[in-house]
């Protein structure tokens, strides 16, 4: 978004190395310049309202912060302010950049993307993954997977309504059948016992009597 907004007005963001304190200090100096010079002076005299603090803020910064000379250009602050002005480009009547601000979801398992109350349908292939959704100018809502478009739909007129293409669920996958379920009777029944004729055990019984 920022390198977008960096090109619409034509400079060259400069990144600061990685794992190195010296630069991104540098770039966070300024917050402690002010917080240490103006905030700190106005203890026992701090403003009213807003736009007390907001005058106070702007003597500040012309009469001390800009007379200043600057700790790494050693050069004065205004002066180097003009010399910069010089080199700008002018404006030419050009609008303000069309900032938009994009939300990520998470696409539900039935392509559809919740946004704003209401739900917009996406391609199927795109369920469980993240996506970028934002608002357009002409009245449409844009969904984006990466840098890939992949789906446009009319901003809904109002809350919980589903916005669907019917073509991003053709052809979705509804899964094998499942095998009919087979139904095992068991007939619960006694245990089988072998049946034995009492006679032979009458016999036995009455030859070890006789021993």
């Amino acid at each position: 978004m920022f390198l977008d907004f960096a090109r619409y007005w034509g400079f060259t963001p400069r990144l600061c190395r990685p794992y190195r304190a010296q630069t991104k200090g540098k770039v966070e100096s300024g917050v402690k310049y002010v917080r240490r010079n103006f905030l700190c002076g106005l203890q026992g005299r701090e403003p009213g309202n807003l736009n007390d603090l907001a005058a106070a803020l702007k003597q500040w910064a012309w009469s001390v912060a800009n007379q200043r000379k600057h700790g790494t250009t050693h050069e004065i602050v205004i002066e180097r302010w003009e010399a910069e002005c010089a080199a700008m480009h002018a404006l030419d009547g050009r609008l303000p950049y069309p900032y938009v601000d994009e939300e990520t979801r998470k696409v539900a398992r039935d392509a559809f993307v919740n946004w704003n109350g209401s739900r917009y349908s996406v391609p199927w292939q795109y369920a469980g993954k993240e996506v970028w959704v934002r608002p357009v100018q002409d009245g449409t809502v844009e969904i984006r997977y990466g840098a890939q478009h992949i789906a446009q739909h009319l901003e809904a007129e109002r809350k919980h309504q589903v916005m669907r293409q019917h073509d991003h669920h053709a052809g979705i996958p509804l899964g094998a059948r499942q095998p009919a379920k087979t139904l095992l009777h068991l007939r619960e029944t006694a245990p089988v016992v072998e049946i034995r004729s009492l006679t032979a055990y009458e016999s036995v019984a009455a030859s070890g009597g006789a021993q």
